[in-house]
């Protein structure tokens, strides 16, 4: 079974970000506690650290993202929890065209008159897949070469030919 997978999850953005940092003030209590000695409940330690590093290991473990099946042509949007992808298969379109668009846009914070405004161009990869000429399908990547090795896959799966390519 011919399966492409994406997934949107970037580690160090929101909830994963805070399962990590859930998971890392979990073992720091851990670590800590040996050096305070035994002021400390066992059964409250490790109910806290086991609470912190599950709920982090949510954090992590949560994301969404699209797989395609060039072999049974079907596609799917999914939820994965735990690493386990709930989504419904659908017959895939007939796509006419698979391309590579580039977008670049400022990102800034919101002011809130106690932090600072910070702002950075970032620039996102996107694969777009057509149909009837209209957007199908984005997927979003961070960096220029996993855009390209995405859209490769994608055309060799869907039997599209490069253009310029006779």
């Amino acid at each position: 079974m011919k399966v492409f997978t994406h997934k949107n999850q970037m580690l160090w953005n929101g909830f994963h970000l805070v399962g990590v940092l859930l998971i890392l003030i979990g073992l720091i209590i851990w670590i800590i506690s040996y050096f305070i000695g035994n002021e400390t409940d066992e059964f409250k330690l490790f109910l806290i650290v086991g609470v912190s590093f599950l709920l982090g290991l949510l954090g992590i473990s949560t994301y969404s993202g699209a797989q395609l099946d060039f072999d049974q042509n079907k596609f799917r949007s999914y939820q994965s929890i735990f690493w386990i992808k709930f989504g419904k298969w659908e017959d895939l379109p007939e796509i006419d065209q698979a391309e590579l668009l580039i977008h670049s846009f400022r990102r800034r914070n919101t002011p809130n008159g106690i932090s600072p405004t910070l702002s950075l161009e970032v620039t996102v990869y996107k694969c777009v897949l057509l149909s009837n000429g209209a957007k199908f399908l984005a997927l979003n990547y961070e960096k220029e070469k996993d855009a390209i090795a995405a859209l490769g896959k994608i055309k060799n799966g869907l039997g599209l030919e490069k253009e310029g390519s006779s």
